[in-house]
């Protein structure tokens, strides 16, 4: 039984090889009739050739019964970059073209590929990213892994990474890619960190650049939201001439979209819990401070007196420079701060660039010149609320205060 075990798995092998330029059905065939009967022992060279291409080391197999024969070893193959024929590919790999990316009608690189199945939810958004250490960035994620473990390639080639991130987190800036340049995208879900390193656990992205672009094509869009508050504008310009030999394809790119603050939509206008941390809308007062600014007579109104600590704060909506006589004196916090009333929903972006690539053939296919030169200009503004300065007064920390005869 050892040697037909060992004999049928290099047989399968053989099979594979041989039955590759006539059809994957006849292998199968063939296999499934080996564990029927015993087939003939090969030779001992072709049995060391196909080991050679698996790279695996056949164990020894000493004959049935024999003394001193040992168990047959656990061969396991952990990865190969055999050529195969593309109809027996050994990872399923999803390819985006330039038809179906303009039937998308995504406006960016990073929209497109985000509304993937394969994008997982660890990826890093442009939108709302600003409390992070990606200012700016957006990256995908596949197989719901964090970003370093998703390798993005630039025409099969590895590209710069984003400069500023997460420590021990590396990723490409898909912001830095313009949809305009790209030809097609392909995606290998499977994990390929035996062909490429850790940096491809979760998978591999390749995005294929525009290269043979033969004529021109200038395309301008305009959106806006009912509110008015969200205008996008994307424009492109694309050329590209050659002869077979020569071949020169230029892009120039600009899109820009406004931002969205939280207080301009109604679900997001107001967070469910307001934050009782807030400044200057409720300070922490002496009665003597209160008394020096003019503000004496209301504090006593309020029920304080000399030597009390209370709470205060100026008019809402004013613009700080009420009276002390005008403020609402409490023994707690009063006032609680809506911080969405001044954060951003979806930050301000504006990109431009351009990409131009030529090659030439200076010996046929056989050697090929070429040259590519990419630029792409990325800014992004983002708002968040402004800070909470909390308890004026904690114990055993430093107090803070403001001069009562400070004018502010």
């Amino acid at each position: 039984m050892e040697k037909l075990m060992k004999s049928t798995v290099i047989t399968k092998f053989g099979f594979l090889r041989s039955a590759l330029a006539v059809g994957v059905g006849i292998p199968f065939l063939l296999v499934s009739s080996a564990f029927a009967q015993a087939p003939a022992q090969p030779p001992a060279n072709q049995e060391q050739t196909m080991s050679q291409d698996i790279g695996v080391v056949p164990a020894a197999s000493p004959q049935p019964g024999a003394p001193g024969a040992a168990e047959t070893e656990r061969i396991i193959v952990t990865g190969s970059n055999i050529p195969t024929a593309e109809e027996v590919g050994p990872n399923p790999v999803v390819n985006i073209n330039r038809e179906l990316i303009n039937k998308t009608g995504e406006r960016n690189t990073e929209q497109l590929l985000r509304n993937l199945p394969a994008a997982g939810p660890q990826g890093i958004q442009v939108s709302n990213n600003a409390v992070g250490f990606t200012p700016g960035a957006a990256t995908l994620a596949l197989r719901a892994f964090d970003p370093r473990a998703t390798l993005i390639l630039i025409d099969g080639r590895r590209v710069a990474p984003y400069p500023i991130g997460i420590v021990g987190i590396v990723f490409v800036d898909l912001n830095s890619i313009p949809s305009a340049a790209i030809q097609s995208i392909e995606i290998l879900k499977d994990g390929a960190s035996t062909t490429y390193g850790a940096d491809a656990v979760a998978g591999v992205i390749n995005i294929k650049l525009r290269h043979d672009y033969h004529g021109a094509e200038a395309f301008f869009e305009y959106g806006n939201t009912l509110d008015k508050d969200a205008g996008l504008e994307d424009i492109y310009l694309i050329f590209g001439v050659g002869d077979g030999n020569t071949n020169v394809t230029g892009i120039m790119n600009y899109f820009h979209q406004n931002g969205i603050f939280n207080h301009d939509r109604g679900f997001s206008n107001r967070p469910p819990f307001l934050s009782s941390n807030s400044s200057p809308e409720n300070l922490q007062l002496t009665f003597e401070a209160v008394n020096a600014a003019g503000g004496g007579a209301a504090a006593t109104a309020a029920g304080f007196g000399p030597g009390d600590t209370f709470f205060g704060h100026a008019p809402f909506g004013s613009n700080g420079q009420s009276p002390a006589s005008a403020y609402t004196y409490t023994a707690g916090r009063s006032s609680l701060f809506n911080f969405n009333a001044f954060s951003e929903s979806l930050p301000e972006s504006t990109r431009y660039g351009g990409y131009l690539s030529g090659d030439h053939k200076i010996f046929g296919d056989q050697m090929v010149g070429y040259a590519d030169m990419f630029y792409q200009n990325v800014k992004t503004h983002n708002e968040l609320a402004p800070g909470a300065t909390g308890s004026f007064q904690t114990a055993g920390s430093t107090t803070i205060f403001i001069p009562p005869h400070d004018p502010n």
